[in-house]
This record gives C-alpha cells, structure tokens and sequence, in this order.
C-alpha cells in the first residue's frame, strides 16, 4: 500500500521553508510520497480542496490546518494531523474574528464561516499544540508555541 502524506503550510508561509522540508525528509525516510500543498492566500481555502487517497495523512500548520479540516470533509483520509489550528470558534468569537479579518480579509473569514463544519471524514486525527499556545490537544509539544519548531518535528515524527 502507498504511504502518502500531504503538507499543507501556514498562514503566508510556503513547503520551501526549512520546517517543512524538515518533515517532508522524515516522512520520505518512513516511505512516504510527500504532496506539498502550497496555499494560495489571496484566494479562499474553500476554492483550494484537492481529493486525497484514502489511506493518506493530512498534515496541516495554523490556517493550513482549516484547509486540510475542509479537505477531509469531503474526502475520506487514513489520517488528519491538526497542528497549531486556528480553533473553529476563532472565526465566530466577535473580538478574534475581526482580527483575523485585519489580517486575512473579509472574504477569507466569510468563506471560512460558511465552509466549515464541526466533523470530518477522516478515519484518525490528531490535534497537536505548543505547550506555549494555551490550548488543549491530544498532543503538546514541549517549549513550543505557534511555530513549527524541532520539536514540533520529532512529535510528528512518531504519529508517521
């Protein structure tokens, strides 16, 4: 069976940046086919899904996670790997969404509210957070906050 694990970036960032590679190479080391999913920040996340095998992992980082929640509401996933996710109810909470909308835009936000769901399809998932970032998850990564660190890193490295 094909091991396929797809990247999916943060908010302005690319799968050029170092970490990503970082991981990209673990995963290569396991067997995996790594898919780099680069976003396209001026468009919405609901415009960007791509169909994934079954048997995939989703990795996504901080906004890059809402696309890869969005993905596998459509499509079936072996694996969603939630990694410093903006939480649902940012895009609701008045005060945090009008941040988000200083930063992202309206439209961004709107598509957001309008898209997202509160279940998925995918067979596992795993929420992972720095302990840094004062959320809950299934995973915290120590000495760490919204970034993907080392550390980051080596506790995904394990969930491969």
């Amino acid at each position: 069976m094909k091991k396929v694990l797809y990247v999916i970036p943060a908010w302005q960032d690319t799968c050029r940046l170092k970490p990503y590679k970082a991981l990209g190479k673990i995963a290569e080391g396991k067997g995996y086919t790594v898919i780099y999913k680069n976003v396209n920040w001026k468009k919405t996340l609901s415009a960007q899904l791509f169909p994934v095998e079954k048997e995939a992992i989703i990795f996504g980082f901080s906004l890059g996670a809402i696309l890869g929640w969005l993905v596998a509401q459509d499509y079936s996933c072996k694996h969603l790997i939630l990694a410093s996710m903006t939480p649902h109810d940012s895009f609701t909470d008045p005060k945090i969404k009008k941040m988000l909308i200083e930063v992202t835009g309206n439209q961004f936000v709107s598509d957001i509210n309008t898209h997202l769901k509160t279940k998925n399809k995918a067979k596992k998932q795993t929420v992972m957070y720095g302990d840094q970032e004062e959320q809950s998850g299934d995973i915290l990564v120590p000495d760490t906050q919204h970034e993907l660190t080392d550390n980051y890193i080596k506790a995904l490295s394990y969930l491969l």
